[in-house]
């Protein structure tokens, strides 16, 4: 019996699996975002910046990176909606666009922790 039930849930799983993926467009953008991750330097700005909002030359000192080359990351960054920016005096402040960003990096941390734990 608990293999005919397995069996029908399958069925109705996979039956229900083409209207469940995301759309084309959608899988584009995630596709997108996961490819900004894969760049250390947007990576350690994202882990900055989960901190707290800093300026292109605070992240360029925290970094020892140059401030074009930080600029250069930002704008992409800023270009899939991951970061936004606000001015403040003279400056202009970068923050993450939302609490969801910084999650995904910490559960990937997390998953890291536990595959060292693991061996």
């Amino acid at each position: 019996m608990p293999e005919q039930n397995f069996e029908m849930e399958h069925q109705k799983a996979l039956h229900n699996l083409k209207k469940n993926l995301p759309d084309n467009e959608d899988l584009e953008a995630m596709v997108n975002i996961f490819k900004a991750f894969g760049d250390m330097t947007r990576a350690k700005i994202i882990f900055a910046l989960a901190e707290t909002p800093l300026s292109v030359g605070e992240i360029a000192d925290t970094l020892d990176m140059s401030q074009s080359s930080i600029s250069h990351q930002l704008s992409i960054l800023k270009g899939l909606n991951l970061v936004s920016n606000a001015r403040r005096g003279r400056n202009i402040h970068y923050r993450l666009s939302d609490q969801h960003i910084i999650t995904i990096f910490k559960q990937t941390q997390d998953h890291i922790i536990e595959d060292e734990n693991d061996f």
